[in-house]
């Protein structure tokens, strides 16, 4: 009798570890884990939702989503790799703190930790979900100015463009990811991008700037050009010659933009009045329309309206 009860717990025991092991809630083992949870489940149970199936994982996703700051505890224990997530699911995570937005902003910590995660794809999704959740420039800019120099250099220049003018310390390694021949052209122009983007704080990059309307890429003297514009008034005495110079480029975009940045100069590029009247008859209508608009501010006094048109892309 004795053994029989023996025989009788152990089966017991083993009914009930099986029966919490084989739970697909995976709630006992979450709470012994110390878990964070959502709608009741933990987040192991939302990392096996997020690794299976098409629908189940996409059905996750849209609960987390919709969970707002009550899911963000789960999506940075996702993150942060507890209950051993792969470095997919983990990258699932900052996607859908992303599309929460501001609500997750607590979340900003574990995000601004990705950035320095072995896995170059996680950071990339870090980089992009910062400027959603509102995590602050004097916090984010100094740790996306490294990834310009890895490659997501890319993605930290377009993240780094959405803080404008407090992207500043970026200045001097968008310069020399710009005028790094070794790097991608897409680096590259996207460094000049954000060199405009910033703005008068960028005024360290005008000479980089310049140099880079004669590459041999049409994109980068396109984006070079528009970003000297940007830079304001400070920059039109080494400006107005170099872009009057780009008027004949043999690509319409660039002559488009270069008028535009003489445009912004406006009686500082007097001196380019001539050049920019000549593209009034430019074959292309983006150009034409641009070399009016461009004159108006230039001299007044000599611009005519253009035949009507589409509008122009906004590039």
């Amino acid at each position: 009798m004795k053994h029989k009860s023996i025989w009788l717990a152990l089966a017991l025991t083993v009914a009930v570890i099986a029966g919490v092991l084989l739970d697909p809630t995976q709630v006992v083992v979450g709470k012994l884990a110390g878990d964070a949870f959502f709608e009741g489940r933990p987040t192991r149970y939302w990392v096996r939702s997020l690794q299976a199936g098409p629908a189940r994982q996409a059905d996750a996703l849209s609960t987390l989503e919709q969970g707002k700051s009550a899911a963000v505890p789960v999506l940075v224990a996702i993150l942060n790799g507890t209950s051993v997530a792969d470095a997919e699911t983990r990258c699932a995570a900052p996607e859908v703190l992303a599309k929460i937005g501001p609500d997750a902003a607590e979340a900003g910590p574990a995000v601004l930790a990705g950035l320095s995660d072995p896995d170059s794809h996680l950071q990339a999704v870090c980089a992009e979900a910062l400027p959603k959740l509102e995590v602050p420039a004097r916090t984010a800019v100094p740790l996306l100015i490294p990834l310009l120099k890895t490659t997501n250099a890319v993605v930290a220049a377009k993240e780094l463009s959405r803080y404008r003018a407090a992207a500043a310390p970026a200045v001097p390694d968008l310069v020399t990811l710009l005028t790094d021949k070794r790097q991608t052209s897409e680096a590259r122009w996207n460094a000049a991008r954000t060199l405009a983007k910033i703005g008068p704080e960028a005024m360290g990059g005008l000479d980089a700037l310049v140099d880079s309307l004669g590459d041999d890429d049409w994109m980068i003297r396109e984006h070079s050009a528009e970003a000297i514009g940007e830079l304001g008034e400070g920059a039109a005495e080494k400006g107005v010659p170099a872009l009057t110079a780009m008027l004949s480029d043999p690509v319409a975009r660039v002559r488009r933009d270069a008028v535009r940045s003489l445009g912004y100069f406006g009686a500082a590029s007097r001196a380019a009045a001539p050049e920019i009247k000549k593209l009034l008859d430019d074959q292309e209508e983006v150009v034409r329309k641009a070399a009016t608009k461009a004159l108006t501010f230039v001299d007044p006094g000599e611009s005519r309206t253009s035949a009507p048109s589409v509008e122009e892309p906004d590039d």
